[in-house]
């Protein structure tokens, strides 16, 4: 953008040296400005600001004229303010230059009234956040595009991007949540300015209406200018974000831009440059992400049109690390940028409930482990520093009817292994867990046999007995294993199937080895074959969404030739989970169906892993974990799964 459009040259008032004022020391200034010329430049600004010909005129027919200087070049400019609108010319107050509207020009928008209560809570809220950042539920850096862009008034009602974008921050992302109680002043929150550098203006704000007035304040007086450079703001959210260590915080990262970065590109950089900022950008988020993981949610609203190659980079680079993610391209209607702020809450409801324990209604304190991309989990060398070596191994196999463990004497899959060799890195993470990759390997440390994971907790309050903390997934595997085959026989008994192409459903068998090395002491995993991650799927969840989408060439094909049985095999899944509904007389539930679904076998089949619970009775009742919603979560899958035909047939 030019540099007539930076805000310091057209706000910042001249001043003579001899005290006078700014007219006085220049007795030659026009008495009316109406024969200042249009300039190409200035139109084209008009045009993007939604400034008509008749405001432009009145503007400096009957503005407020004062001087300002001229970016530190010879000369100055002249600036009329008149409704709203500011018009700058050259020296001579014959050529236009640029012009712009006010912040927050034709939106009226009502402070909050603060009560004494109010700002006692907010007083103490702000001492906890200082001393207690262990009682925080959650930390929000915003970062919002503060770059010349933002001032078009292209949005709806005429209003500028930057004004749209505060409007909808107040009202939804924080004033919204604040009448739902989904915020408390225990949530937290922070704002980067994003432009040629980076500011921090709201530093560990407790979610309340003092915020909400704060922001409303910015609506009122912020002038976005110059240039938007994102490497410094991701910099300056990651050291907010890193400021609470306490695993029991939620981060959360939300970018607000209308354009592609202006980060400087290196003269000697042959490709494109739009390939240069997708890079440094994901470099740089990839820092972040990889020490939170799930922890962590990340959040991009694209305002209007545009190329965002850097936001979607941002994005798939966080998911690869495990973080929650959220992209939404907003139009520049209200409506639209407020349906992003409430889906961007929706996700962060969503991530507090899945690290609430479901029994002491706590949020969880997640471990600090630092994480490798889901994108390198093909790459393997056994030489790399991050493989911890183990060779005193043994192997553990829970007997679901008597309660107690059991020693496996074949510890090991393929006949050359002697030892385990498991990955410092942790590549995935689920509700509960977390997946490090795991291989058998030789006397001579090389790998041999088949590619393993091992799972752990990703919380510390599961550290202090982690044998227990397996033992309920076992159990809750072994029941999935057990109803699994009943549905098989059914399945496979339905009118025109063929045994040889029909899908069946399969849990992975799942054991417990244990790692004792002396440095490290003993260590609990998990361990089961891994399963193609690039065609990972979850059909289901505990919470009780269903995933309806197929594949059209797999999933959305028939499994039997007759009449009586039209479904398709992307079905079988949530056929499963209402089956062992009824079949189990209506006691519990399985569902949070994930895995693959393998066709290189036959039959095909969908290979699962780690399902959840639910038991319905109150009396008499199993513990199948935290993911065990009882009741609630067969009325919440009930809801979500219309389509009963074949399980019904079953």
């Amino acid at each position: 953008m030019s540099n007539f459009d930076e805000a310091p040259s057209a706000t910042r008032p001249f001043i003579p040296e001899d005290g006078s004022s700014p007219l006085e020391s220049h007795p030659s200034i026009p008495e009316s400005g109406s024969f200042i010329l249009e300039s190409v430049h200035g139109r084209k600004r008009r045009q993007e600001r939604g400034i008509s010909m008749e405001e432009f005129e009145n503007a400096v027919r009957y503005g407020v004229r004062s001087r300002s200087d001229n970016n530190g070049k010879p000369g100055y400019m002249f600036k009329y303010d008149e409704g709203g609108i500011t018009v700058i010319t050259d020296e001579s107050q014959t050529a236009e230059i640029t012009s712009w509207t006010h912040p927050c020009w034709g939106l009226n928008l009502e402070k909050v009234h603060i009560t004494e209560d109010m700002k006692r809570s907010h007083h103490q809220a702000d001492q906890d956040s200082k001393r207690a950042r262990h009682c925080w539920n959650s930390h929000a850096v915003a970062v919002v595009d503060q770059s010349g862009s933002m001032r078009k008034t292209d949005a709806e009602g005429g209003v500028t991007r930057s004004d749209l974008v505060w409007l909808c921050l107040a009202i939804d992302y924080i004033g919204r949540r604040l009448r739902t109680g989904e915020a408390t002043q225990k949530d937290y929150f922070s704002l980067v300015l994003m432009g040629p550098t980076a500011k921090c203006v709201i530093h560990e704000h407790p979610m309340n209406w003092i915020l909400y007035n704060t922001i409303i304040d910015m609506l009122r007086t912020r002038q976005p200018l110059n240039a938007g450079n994102y490497v410094p703001a991701i910099n300056l959210a990651k050291e907010l974000l890193l400021k609470n260590k306490h695993g029991g915080c939620l981060l959360q990262l939300l970018f607000l831009t209308d354009g592609v970065p202006s980060d400087r590109v290196p003269r000697n950089y042959g490709k494109p440059t739009e390939h240069y900022h997708a890079a440094e950008v994901s470099k740089h988020i990839a820092s972040v992400a990889r020490k939170f993981g799930s922890r962590l949610t990340i959040g991009a609203i694209a305002v209007g049109d545009g190329r965002y190659d850097a936001l979607e980079a941002m994005i798939r680079t966080a998911s690869d690390y495990s973080c929650h993610t959220f992209f939404h391209k907003s139009s520049l209607k209200a409506c639209d940028m407020s349906y992003a702020f409430q889906e961007m809450s929706t996700l962060v409801l969503s991530s507090k409930f899945t690290i609430t324990d479901v029994r002491t209604k706590q949020q969880l304190t997640y471990r600090d482990l630092d994480r490798e991309p889901k994108s390198d989990v093909g790459i393997y060398n056994p030489t790399e520093e991050e493989w911890g070596r183990y060779f005193n191994v043994s192997k553990t196999v829970y007997n679901r009817y008597t309660g107690e463990w059991e020693q496996d004497y074949r510890i090991y899959n393929d006949h050359r292994a002697t030892g385990l060799a498991v990955r410092t890195l942790i590549f995935g993470e689920g509700r509960e867990r977390a997946v490090r990759r795991v291989r058998e390997i030789n006397e001579r440390g090389q790998f041999v046999g088949q590619e393993l994971v091992g799972k752990e907790s990703l919380f510390i309050e599961d550290s202090r007995d982690s044998q227990s903390f397996h033992k309920t997934f076992c159990k809750v595997q072994q029941l999935a294993k057990k109803m699994a085959k009943r549905f098989n026989k059914r399945l496979l008994a339905l009118p025109g199937i063929d045994k040889e192409t029909a899908p069946i459903i399969k849990f992975l068998d799942c054991h417990v080895t244990i790692l004792r090395r002396y440095q490290s002491g003993t260590k609990f995993l998990l361990v089961e074959k891994m399963l193609d991650h690039t065609k990972y799927k979850k059909w289901n969840t505990n919470a009780g969404d269903v995933n309806n989408q197929t594949s059209p060439s797999i999933e959305g094909r028939r499994f039997s030739n007759s009449a009586d049985c039209p479904f398709t095999i992307g079905e079988i899944p949530q056929a499963f989970s209402h089956f062992t509904f009824i079949d189990s007389d209506r006691k519990f539930l399985i569902c949070d169906l994930q895995g693959v679904l393998n066709t290189d076998t036959t039959p095909p089949v969908f290979e699962l892993t780690d399902p959840a619970i639910h038991y319905a009775e109150m009396t008499n009742r199993q513990d199948f974990g935290r993911t065990d919603r009882g009741q609630q979560g067969i009325d919440d899958f009930l809801r979500s799964y219309k389509s009963q035909q074949l399980s019904n047939l079953l």
